[in-house]
């Protein structure tokens, strides 16, 4: 076998090794949602979480970021009960009040 084959064949297996590692960090990620999902559906009202179902809709990051702080709480016992719409509502707001005082302006 020449070099040039040999290189070829190096190529193709860092390729294959490449495409591997991809599809398997996309599984955890897929997993990591899964388990975000289902415990932010255990803590929330069916109303809120039909509130969250259409944010995640119009805007996927946002929901992410919410079912991400939902389980945050939730770990650190600050949530009793479920959370019911307008307290996810008023967790939008907060959100939103961060979000427009990071602007920056010129």
């Amino acid at each position: 076998m020449s070099e040039d084959e040999l290189e070829k064949l190096k190529r193709e297996k860092m390729k294959k090794a490449q495409r591997g590692n991809n599809q398997s960090r996309e599984m955890q990620e897929q997993q990591a949602r899964k388990r975000l999902k289902k415990i932010a559906s255990q803590i929330l009202t069916d109303e809120a979480r039909s509130r969250l179902g259409n944010i995640r809709v119009a805007n996927p990051d946002m929901a992410s970021t919410i079912e991400l702080r939902l389980v945050q709480l939730h770990k650190m016992g600050s949530i009793n009960g479920k959370i019911t719409d307008d307290q996810l509502k008023n967790m939008l707001k907060k959100l939103q009040e961060n979000k427009d005082s990071t602007n920056i302006k010129y």
